[in-house]
């Protein structure tokens, strides 16, 4: 399958692209860390009293969750890892990226839901909403619903072999939500059914994050139609959940995580991505935690009980963080 050219060249707006499961960072000879802190917030914006606290870096987080971290094994010859040569990120350079933070300036997460959804699909809207105030401890609010028909023709194609129509991830990110980017949004995401492609050489893309202009697009239309069964309904939902949770980290500077299974692990395609968690590795959970600044058994227990509720198997894992966290005592006390 046909992703794109290696040596393309990268427009200077640090757009990320999940195609078939691959990422692309621009513009290549500008270190990412580099170019992701010129546009960023200082990272002790907004709250300088908890950032500056050195309990504010949950410092034993990652020590006392080393035991429910699995390591990434070799990968096979078709994953993410046997093509992709990435460092990782620690904490520490999380930190000095520099990062895209919720602070009182940006505090919302806006959806902008492109297509007629049926009503399987707007359950789906529904939960991943839920998901995402969980996740991101912020609110998350519906901002505008756009419908099919008003997308330009040089927006939209029908895919050369399977003929499925796709929109171009560019028009969304530039001229439908980058506009209307709400003043106080951490990030503006669009939720499409339509599949999405991202120009010349493109075959198709999961989806598209502008890190600096902190926009998004991601796609129901490769997770399977939740109305078939409540079996069918789990998968688009998971699938749905982990492709907006991953992009939305994207937006938050976490880069691709390379030491454990985590939900920020890249992907080459359906099969790799479905064996990815919801859950964060330990590494990427702090990183989160002192973004949000976010107690972290009261924020795993809200994750756990939803994925419980939902049925998903990956509340386990939030539920024996938590368990692990608090019988050791509090990782920030």
């Amino acid at each position: 399958m046909r992703t794109g050219p290696n040596n393309s060249r990268y427009d200077s707006d640090k757009t990320i692209q999940e195609t078939s499961g691959r990422l692309y960072l621009g513009p290549d000879e500008v270190e990412p860390t580099l170019l992701l802190s010129q546009e960023c917030p200082h990272p002790d914006k907004g709250i300088p009293n908890l950032v500056n606290h050195p309990d504010a870096h949950f410092p034993d987080l990652e020590a006392r969750l080393r035991p429910l971290a699995i390591p990434l094994g070799e990968p096979g010859v078709d994953d993410w890892l046997a093509t992709h040569q990435e460092d990782g990120q620690d904490f520490q350079q999380y930190l000095v990226a520099n990062p895209v933070r919720r602070d009182s300036e940006r505090s919302t997460i806006y959806l902008c839901l492109i297509g007629e959804l049926s009503e399987p699909q707007e359950g789906i809207v529904d939960r991943t909403c839920d998901y995402f105030r969980l996740f991101f401890d912020v609110p998350v609010r519906i901002h505008k619903r756009v419908s099919l028909e008003t997308v330009p023709a040089w927006a939209r194609r029908k895919h050369p072999i399977t003929g499925d129509k796709q929109f171009l991830t560019s028009y969304i990110l530039q001229d439908l939500l980058e506009p209307d980017r709400p003043d106080d949004a951490l990030a503006f995401l669009a939720l499409t059914t339509r599949d999405l492609w991202a120009g010349d050489g493109w075959n198709f893309v999961f989806g598209q994050a502008n890190l600096r202009r902190r926009v998004g697009v991601w796609s129901l239309a490769r997770n399977g139609y939740p109305g078939s069964s409540a079996e069918a309904f789990r998968l688009c939902l998971r699938r749905t959940l982990l492709i907006g949770a991953h992009e939305t980290g994207h937006i938050l500077t976490l880069q691709h995580c390379t030491a454990f299974r985590c939900v920020m692990n890249g992907c080459n395609g359906q099969q790799e991505q479905d064996r990815l968690p919801l859950s964060p590795c330990p590494v990427c959970l702090r990183k989160l935690c002192w973004n949000l600044q976010v107690e972290p058994v009261s924020y795993l227990r809200r994750l756990a009980s939803f994925c419980m509720n939902e049925h998903l198997e990956d509340g386990k894992w939030f539920e024996r963080a938590a368990s692990a966290l608090e019988r050791r005592g509090s990782s920030n006390g």
